[in-house]
């Protein structure tokens, strides 16, 4: 890690929260408040100065900070650090006067947002552009045809400006169809309308894309006696293209066929034959099974024998015409033409799907049309002159138990496997018969088969060096001050708006509650942004004001919010709460906050872990 980048988050954070309590601090100046202590962070005092009878304090715990004033209850003499007039203190002030304290810190860190914003958009921000790269089969992206490269202009009325802000609107859109806006790589521009997948593992609704990556060249790292550096390639070397094609495509050529580099050094260009090693160095043993590709990943709108059928996403493919189905793809099962009949797993239950007839051509584009995905079952699929192949697994078969201990799922397969290294393994199948459709997928009759197989590493071509390829990214910039007002107003809005309607779709489980991060997460995406430039980790620090003014307005006990919602409750009842009503509301959102902070801070673990 940079120690600058990691100086410059802390830093950045430390202002934020430095900005907050001075809204505090200033707002109860403001209504003549007498203010004891302005603190940035909390526990024991590292520094501290006295002025104007307050003092300040940085301590050793830099997780927020408090502005203390006086009389934020009924006098309790015990707590004040010497007599105050009553008039000085808060409790005695009206309710306006009390909101606009608690209200403080939030004005603050919105006003640094709508200071902040003009002035990077005028300065120019550098986003991820909002371009397809990979569009993975069975996509959502792939149902409607995006093509790597495409641009998504605008997502319904709103037009996007970073793959970020892609992703968001369409996750914050939920489970509805989304309409998108979409630039070919010419100009031409065309509507489609999109059905989000949920992806169970970052809880959100995604077309399913990744961001493309720049075709500009990628500084070389070349491994000490690698492939690369036989050739005579050094790193530091600028890598043009690789066969004529961007500097990405490195990690996708197969095979082992030569490939030509063109690279720069020192100005000037040439073009540098690399022939990969085979190795077998950083490659695990394996045994050379994938789980049984049978998941009805997506669908492509328009095939009339998809409609016919009733096929649906998320169906399970047990058997095509009387045959199960352990092929893994469609290619080569449906073929030739006539009737057909289709058994599938759906809801927990076998359904028979059919149609009376079906030509070689609605066949075909049916293929085309429809893409499947592995269930992550441990129904297997052996590739070719694999351990398992060679072993004797068939398409199809059924993994029960490895060295007597019985498997529950994919993960588990994986882990024993992992956990073996090199050792045999005594591995136990079940083999369904020929002619037999199980009536659930997890449900298999059938002969028991036992075999002995041995993991081994598969050598891989390397081409020694390693390209570092940049994201593809956009440059927002304002033409004028006038324009980049109205982008940081703009970006102000919109933020308050996404987090307004995430709220709504964590409360509804449309949004995983996993995607909540802590102080960690914080940590990690500030030095992130720091490595970035100024203007993009000034960017990020805007963000970051706005989320954080909009967390401590929720109503929430103990959160300024919470104060704003009792002052509230008093004007329209003409009365405060009870003292007792307050200090049970205290304890209930001193606790929500404090698991909170806990349940943020696992999901921070676990992403580092």
């Amino acid at each position: 890690m940079e120690p600058g980048s990691i100086l410059m988050a802390a830093l950045g954070i430390g202002l934020l929260i430095t900005l907050h309590e001075a809204g505090h601090y200033m707002a109860a100046r403001a209504a003549g408040v007498r203010v004891w202590e302005f603190s940035i962070g909390f526990g024991p005092a590292l520094a501290g100065f006295t002025w104007r009878g307050t003092r300040f304090l940085l301590c050793a715990v830099p997780f927020g900070g408090y502005v203390r004033v006086a009389g934020m209850a009924p006098p309790q003499p015990r707590d004040l650090p010497e007599p105050c007039p009553p008039q000085q203190c808060l409790y005695t002030r009206s309710v306006g006067r009390r909101a606009l304290f608690w209200s403080g810190g939030v004005l603050m860190n919105v006003l640094f947002a709508l200071v902040v914003f003009p002035l990077v958009f005028r300065a120019g921000v550098m986003f991820l552009a909002p371009v397809a790269g990979a569009v993975p089969p069975g996509s959502a992206a792939w149902e409607v045809e995006i093509q790597p490269g495409e641009r998504v202009v605008a997502v319904g009325d709103k037009a996007v400006y970073s793959f970020d802000n892609l992703m968001m609107e369409v996750a914050l859109n939920g489970n509805r169809p989304v309409q998108l806006l979409v630039e070919a790589v010419d100009g031409a521009r065309r509507t489609l309308t999109a059905s989000p997948h949920f992806n169970r593992e970052s809880g959100l609704y995604e077309l399913g894309i990744v961001s493309a990556l720049s075709d500009a060249a990628a500084a070389l790292t070349v491994t000490p006696g690698g492939a690369a550096e036989a050739a005579g390639l050094r790193t530091g070397d600028l890598l043009l293209s690789v066969d004529g094609q961007p500097p990405w495509t490195l990690d996708l050529h197969e095979g082992g066929a030569p490939a030509t580099l063109r690279v720069r050094r020192d100005g000037s260009e040439q073009d540098v034959v690399v022939t990969p090693q085979l190795t077998t160095e950083d490659v695990p043993p394996r045994i050379g099974v994938t789980p049984l590709a049978r998941r009805v990943a997506g669908i492509r709108a328009g095939c009339a024998l998809v409609e016919r059928l009733d096929l649906r996403r998320e169906d399970r493919l047990l058997a095509i015409d009387d045959q199960p189905f352990v092929a893994g793809t469609l290619k080569p099962v449906f073929t030739g033409a006539g009737p057909t009949r289709w058994t599938v797993f759906r809801d927990g239950a076998e359904v028979q799907l059919s149609a009376d007839d079906s030509s070689a051509e609605e066949r075909a584009q049916l293929v085309e049309s429809v893409a499947l995905a592995a269930d992550l079952s441990l129904q297997l699929s052996p590739q070719p002159e694999s351990p398992a192949a060679d072993a004797g697994i068939h398409p199809g078969d059924w993994v029960v138990a490895l060295n007597g201990r019985a498997l529950g799922d994919w993960e588990d397969l994986r882990e024993a496997v992992a956990a073996a290294g090199e050792a045999p393994l005594q591995v136990l199948l079940r083999r369904p018969p020929p002619d037999l459709v199980p009536e659930a997928p997890d449900q298999v009759v059938g002969e028991d088969v036992e075999l002995t197989l041995t993991p081994r590493r598969t050598p891989v071509p390397d081409f020694g060096c390693r390209a570092e390829v940049a994201q593809l990214t956009t440059e927002i910039r304002a033409a004028s001050f006038g324009e980049a007002m109205r982008l940081g107003w703009t970006c102000s809005v919109d933020l308050v708006k996404q987090l307004y309607v995430t709220l709504k779709r964590l409360l509804t489980g449309e949004v995983g509650a996993n995607n909540l991060g802590g102080i960690i997460r914080i940590g990690q995406v500030s030095y992130h942004a720091a490595q970035r430039g100024p203007s993009w980790f000034w960017y990020f620090l805007g963000l970051l004001s706005v989320n954080l003014a909009f967390v401590n307005v929720l109503p929430i006990p103990v959160l300024d919010g919470g104060h704003l919602l009792f002052l509230l409750i008093e004007k329209v009842k003409g009365s405060p709460v009870s003292p007792r009503v307050f200090g049970y509301s205290q304890v209930i959102g001193l606790v929500f906050v404090l698991l909170l902070v806990l349940f943020v801070t696992y999901n921070d673990i676990l992403r580092l872990l």
